[in-house]
């Protein structure tokens, strides 16, 4: 909705002012790239809020062996939340030192995609392990922490290649 009346002021503005349109079109996937980080980073809050449950169980249970690891699994999940919550925009304004071009800004589409599409496997499968934990289903916790490490480090691959693309690198 806000992109949306936005979208009609700046219509107003891109009647009287010619070459407008640019820059109508970069203000509007910056508020989109927000709007996409934004929702990435409420869904690994949510994620990180499922693994603080499922220590309840873990605790009482006495299962120590999984201590260690459900710490720096939430610890990871923290530091790339916030990562996300603070990257740069996917835009680049008049005096910004590195300007992203249209092809990068399509990339950053597909990186922001793959990132939308992992933070909801990982939101999934905290969930699954916080079902798991209360139901004492140790087993097959362990496995399903060791399959959450794996999408958490495809999470972090993909920030990083997204910060590589607003660098230019």
């Amino acid at each position: 909705g806000r992109i949306k009346d936005r979208y009609a002021l700046l219509e107003k503005i891109e009647s009287v002012i010619p070459g407008f349109r640019g820059y109508k079109e970069k203000e509007i996937r910056r508020e989109s790239d927000r709007l996409v980080r934004d929702h990435v980073y409420s869904v690994l809050y949510e994620a990180k809020q499922y693994l603080r449950d499922a220590l309840v169980p873990v605790i009482e249970a006495e299962r120590r062996e999984f201590y260690p690891q459900l710490n720096r699994i939430i610890a990871k999940l923290d530091r790339l939340a916030e990562q996300i919550n603070h990257a740069d925009y996917g835009y680049s304004g008049f005096f910004d030192a590195v300007k992203i071009k249209e092809p990068e800004l399509d990339l950053l589409i597909e990186y922001d995609y793959n990132l939308v599409s992992l933070a909801s496997d990982i939101r999934n499968v905290t969930l699954n392990l916080k079902q798991l934990a209360y139901r004492k289903d140790f087993n097959v916790f362990g496995e399903k922490l060791l399959e959450l490490e794996s999408k958490i480090a495809r999470l972090d691959e993909a920030v990083i290649g997204r910060e590589r693309i607003i660098r230019g690198v």
